[in-house]
């Protein structure tokens, strides 16, 4: 017994020591692959957060060409989209991704926008990987306005409409006043083949506290034809407030109703009034501007409903969830 326990305090400190020759040739065999899961660790990051910011990209690339074509001027839009990527791709651009020219696809309503970028790696060329290729997609859709919040409560009919637009374009930015060619005794053709009043007329509010008028395409909206007097809650600091501002209009396509009932009118779809300035006179208001096309804010207008919606120059786009 004795004997065995000398035994061990001798080979004790000779094992230890071999015991860490043994752990630092472990250690220096393992921080190999451990550095290596390391630099594939940050390189795999840098991986994600460039796709998160070429998805950004997209959407506002995707965003900048659907709002070109849907007022009507789709131009170039392989530009238009290179133009929103290198300004919202800069943090990828700035941490080593070489974005490439992207890819436009337009059709019907819908654009398609991919782009990608070569993101170099830090640490994966010992392992023969130099760069990875990141891309990212975006869809837009642009439709006309089926819904609609009027801040004037104003509507007009189709053929005053038309009667507008042939004078003055939607091309056309220059002020006017807004001189109305047909009065609400006349009759016209409708933009499908009846007859119906022509004219323009003042629409009910939401409430009797508010100069606003909701709609939608389809529905019939309650007009006055005896009446060209703004209500006192249109007052001229609510109309100083939209002057700047495209005004939403519903355009009807027939009326119907009686002389002592009242009358109601079918929204066919949506007009934009770019309001510059307005004059309130005896009796009706003179209003300036003129008629345009835009893309309303999402937070404005909706596009759903199941009633197709006319293009009279109000649009609105949307964006599809990426996968």
């Amino acid at each position: 017994m004795r004997l065995t326990s000398r035994l061990l305090r001798r080979l004790g400190p000779r094992r230890l020591a071999d015991e860490r020759g043994a752990v630092a040739v472990l250690v220096a065999i393992m921080l190999v692959p451990l550095l290596g899961f390391a630099a594939i660790a940050v390189d795999v990051a840098s991986l994600y957060a460039d796709r998160e910011q070429l998805r950004n990209a997209a959407d506002a690339a995707a965003l900048a060409v659907a709002t070109d074509c849907a007022q009507g001027a789709c131009g170039n839009p392989v530009a238009t989209a290179v133009s929103a990527l290198t300004a919202n791709a800069g943090a990828a651009d700035a941490a080593g991704a070489t974005l490439r020219t992207p890819d436009v696809s337009v059709g019907g309503q819908t654009v398609t926008v991919t782009v990608s970028a070569d993101q170099a790696h830090w640490f994966a060329p010992v392992l023969g990987i130099d760069s990875t290729r990141v891309t990212a997609t975006a869809t837009a859709t642009w439709k006309a306005m089926s819904h609609g919040v009027a801040q004037l409560p104003l509507a007009i009919s189709w053929c005053e409409y038309e009667r507008q637009i042939a004078k003055y374009p939607l091309t056309s930015t220059v002020s006017r006043r807004l001189d109305w060619d047909l009065s609400w005794l006349s009759r016209c053709t409708g933009p499908k083949g009846g007859t119906t009043l022509g004219g323009h007329a003042l629409t009910g509010t939401d409430s009797a506290s508010v100069c606003r008028a909701t709609s939608s395409v389809g529905q019939y909206i309650d007009i006055s034809i005896w009446s060209s007097w703004l209500p006192n809650r249109c007052s001229a600091s609510h109309l100083d407030s939209l002057i700047g501002s495209d005004l939403q209009i519903p355009v009807w396509d027939d009326v119907d109703g009686w002389l002592f009932g009242g009358y109601r009118a079918h929204v066919y779809g949506y007009a934009l009034f770019h309001l510059t300035g307005y004059q309130l006179t005896y009796g009706e208001p003179a209003f300036y501007g003129y008629f345009t096309r835009a893309v309303v804010p999402a937070s404005a207008t909706s596009t759903t409903g199941s009633t197709p919606a006319a293009n009279l120059g109000a649009t609105s786009i949307s964006l599809s969830p990426q996968g």
